[in-house]
């Protein structure tokens, strides 16, 4: 075959080859539950997504919101879901046998976490709220033991108030505007929503009573762990950039997460001065912080005693430094 022949030949499957090898591998997916849909901090996970920052490292993130940690963890054990972003009292569940790892904190101090009672309301200070009804998730839930914390701090006990256990958030703050309870726990955008709305007013902030805490973490399957070990470290320095990049971008982040939470611009405003810096930076955690959730564990009756918060943390999965 004449040379010039053959060149011509080679040049579609030379430059088709050329092309394979410029593009980048395809994007690997990751499913990412969120224990709660009405939380300001788990929104980050849709900024990351949005503005093209987990996609960089090379994942595709499908999210899915939950009612509540026992529902993530649920899915989480039926390999639904890879990531988890919920509170932290339930790392408690890795002692009683849930296939996963915490691999990092993703809050501090529990500032996302209020107090709220009806606009009207003849409760003005926690004081107000002795022999009242306040209403919380679950017994062994985070909003269940905090509430007790702040009785406790208050001298009382927990006969000086009367729990009412809804894991329906939406059920309780019905029950709060019908007057068949006083208070309830809940998140702070919500609550601040439902303020603007005249129909509730924020009480308190349980970021006041805790300061050493991490009220929210990202946990990882086993099975994630095990098999995609590098999917699970692509995410956390998504996460933290997407941290970082929040933290630089308050109109941009605050655009996405209006999308998501659908609340007025006014009222994520203030969520996010609130927030922003109370994330986590660098994935690290705070021994302190971990000694509370362990405590807690035990008053919350989920575990008999204190575990070793080393055997159920990890930070192999952070950014090298």
């Amino acid at each position: 075959m004449p040379r010039l022949a053959l060149i011509c030949r080679l040049v579609p499957s030379l430059a088709i080859l050329a092309i394979l090898q410029a593009s980048p591998a395809a994007a690997e997916t990751l499913r990412v539950g969120k224990s709660t849909l009405s939380s300001f901090s788990y929104t980050l996970l849709e900024v990351g997504m949005h503005s093209g920052i987990f996609q960089k490292h090379g994942l595709t993130i499908e999210s899915s919101a939950f009612g509540g940690g026992p529902r993530l963890t649920q899915a989480m054990a039926a390999d639904a879901i890879d990531i988890g972003l919920d509170g932290g009292t339930d790392i408690a569940l890795i002692v009683k046998g849930a296939p996963m790892m915490t691999i990092a904190p993703l809050s501090g101090a529990p500032l996302e976490m209020v107090i709220s009672v009806k606009a009207d309301s003849p409760v003005k200070t926690v004081t107000d709220l002795k022999g009242r009804k306040i209403a919380v998730t679950g017994a062994g839930t985070l909003t269940g033991w905090i509430t007790r914390e702040l009785v406790r701090s208050l001298g009382w006990s927990d006969r000086d108030v009367t729990y009412v256990t809804s894991s329906n958030i939406a059920a309780s703050r019905a029950l709060l505007q019908t007057g068949e309870i006083d208070a309830v726990t809940t998140d702070l955008s919500t609550t601040l929503e439902s303020e603007r709305l005249g129909k509730e007013r924020l009480l308190y902030s349980y970021g006041d009573l805790v300061k050493d805490f991490h009220m929210q973490i990202i946990l990882a399957t086993d099975k994630v762990i095990a098999s995609r070990p590098q999917a699970v470290r692509a995410f956390m320095a998504g996460w933290l950039e997407t941290v970082a990049y929040a933290k630089a971008h308050k109109n941009e982040t605050l655009a996405i997460t209006q999308k998501v939470l659908g609340f007025h611009p006014e009222v994520l405003d203030k969520a996010y001065d609130r927030l922003i810096n109370n994330y986590s930076t660098d994935g690290k955690f705070n021994r302190r912080a971990l000694a509370v959730l362990a405590r807690s564990y035990v008053e919350l009756k989920l575990l008999d005693q204190e575990p070793d918060m080393s055997k159920l943390t990890t930070e192999e999965f952070l950014p090298k430094q």
